[in-house]
């Protein structure tokens, strides 16, 4: 389930073989820094962008786009590790020994219907903003520049076409969901392990935690459900039949709304206590998703089986 990365590696790692890299890429471009005199080289590697440093080189690019020319397919682990293997011997480097600096898990799903109605009712994530401009694409993300965890949903085949990059013949019409787990920087810091070579991408314990971290992430969204059919054999005071109301409107509200409704408040300053916002929130999640006037939403209940279903082989 591995698609783009960024890796770094020493020159002191390379030894010897350092200045005959250059060598072995296409389109090799060299610049000059006028004021410290630094050569630095640019080139690519079947779409890989390598830039080499005096102190190391980065490699930043798509495995499965570099492995089989698409990234429609991302990379399980013993795919992952011929894409690596692939990439030392075009370089002639242990790239093995690169220190993983960015990486993006996930993958994509073949689902019943149109992508941005599965988006619509995904709800807010803790911790991260849910940004949702278009009805194909949603973000849960950080507020600063820094952006260390991102989590994407999108129409991966609306992405494809938009972008020009190639996709099996039977996938046209289909409805492809793509959800990944965006990690920069201070990578063992984030997944508090040792450390992150390329080789590490390939091990079985790794990438058994890193399909548990993209798991439980999703099933920690909010997601909006159905209110019940029979809903009205549950009505029994004037507090019940507000929360059914009250779910009603929120079922049929696109979750943006709901979060600009927050910003809203905390703009104007409404609350002396900041966690009154957080309050609120949580008592708006409450009532939209209160057992005993909802069931579970036909299609949240699809994504959450297939969810599920992408750790089953590892």
């Amino acid at each position: 389930m591995y698609d783009k990365v960024k890796l770094w590696i020493d020159r002191a790692i390379v030894g010897g073989q350092y200045p005959t890299i250059a060598g072995y890429l296409d389109s090799a471009k060299q610049e000059t820094d006028l004021k410290t005199g630094e050569i630095k080289t640019f080139g690519n590697l079947e779409g890989l962008k390598v830039s080499i440093f005096v102190g190391g080189l980065s490699v930043v690019g798509s495995l499965p786009k570099y492995l089989y020319g698409s990234n429609v397919y991302p990379l399980d682990r013993h795919t992952t590790a011929q894409a690596i293997e692939k990439m030392g011997d075009a370089l002639h480097i242990p790239i093995g020994e690169a220190a993983v600096t960015g990486v993006e898990f996930g993958t994509n799903f073949l689902m019943m219907h149109q992508i941005p109605d599965y988006l619509a009712k995904l709800g807010n994530m803790p911790r991260l903003s849910r940004y949702h401009f278009e009805p194909s694409t949603l973000y849960y993300k950080g507020t600063g520049k820094q952006q260390p965890k991102v989590f994407a949903f999108y129409d991966k085949m609306a992405d494809a076409t938009a972008k020009g990059m190639p996709y099996p013949e039977d996938m046209k019409g289909a409805n492809l969901l793509k959800y990944e787990m965006r990690l920069n920087g201070r990578l063992p810091q984030q997944l508090g392990v040792p450390e992150v070579k390329a080789s590490t991408l390939t091990e079985t314990p790794f990438y058994r935690m890193m399909v548990k971290r993209y798991q439980d992430s999703y099933f920690s969204i909010a997601k909006l459900n159905q209110i019940k059919t029979d809903v009205m054999s549950e009505i029994k005071t004037v507090s019940d039949a507000f929360n059914v109301f009250v779910a009603r409107l929120i079922s049929q509200t696109d979750q943006t709304q709901i979060g600009g409704f927050l910003d809203e408040l905390k703009e104007a300053a409404v609350f002396e206590d900041r966690k009154n916002y957080s309050r609120l929130k949580k008592k708006i999640q409450e009532v939209a998703t209160k057992a005993n006037i909802t069931v579970s939403d036909e299609l949240m209940k699809e994504l959450d089986d297939e969810i599920r279903n992408c750790g089953a082989y590892v």
